[in-house]
């Protein structure tokens, strides 16, 4: 077979292009849901009394889950519970949404043990991102079952 096939490299995950995936996707998810997916954004910010953000959650509420796309404390507020009643506010933010549990990556050299303390099951994980460093997929149920279990 004679693959004549090229693909045009574009490096942006947000121009013309890369909307143009997306909504190919979500078109075909409509298809095999039989519905289309809405998706609730969610922004927590904490700033200190200048206005500066310290530290934050980002994420969104899509096909019954809240995914945590990005959450960072400013060293200096580590270990005094912002970071604990920060993730509660989104997983009760979520469930006012229709959410039955959240999900996240996270890194080794990251928070894996925050998520642990906090009902979290690590779902599985990848060695070597970075080298000498593993990713992990958690995920929690916010009905205390098994997110790994059949949903009942």
């Amino acid at each position: 077979m004679n693959d004549t096939t090229t693909f045009e490299l574009i490096e942006d995950r947000h121009g013309p292009e890369a909307k143009a995936i997306s909504e190919g996707l979500r078109a075909h998810r409509a298809a095999a849901l039989g519905f289309n997916a809405t998706s609730q954004p969610l922004c927590l910010v904490h700033r200190d009394p200048s206005g500066r953000i310290l530290g934050g959650l980002v994420g969104e509420v899509v096909l019954d889950w809240l995914y945590v796309e990005a959450f960072w404390l400013d060293d200096s507020l580590r270990g005094q519970g912002i970071g604990s009643r920060m993730l509660a506010q989104a997983e009760e933010t979520a469930r006012q949404h229709g959410a039955v549990g959240a999900h996240l990556n996270t890194s080794s050299f990251q928070a894996p043990a925050f998520y642990q303390r906090h009902g979290y099951v690590a779902l599985g994980g990848l060695e070597g991102r970075p080298h000498g460093q593993r990713r992990y997929w958690f995920a929690k149920r916010f009905d205390g079952q098994d997110p790994r279990a059949p949903a009942p």
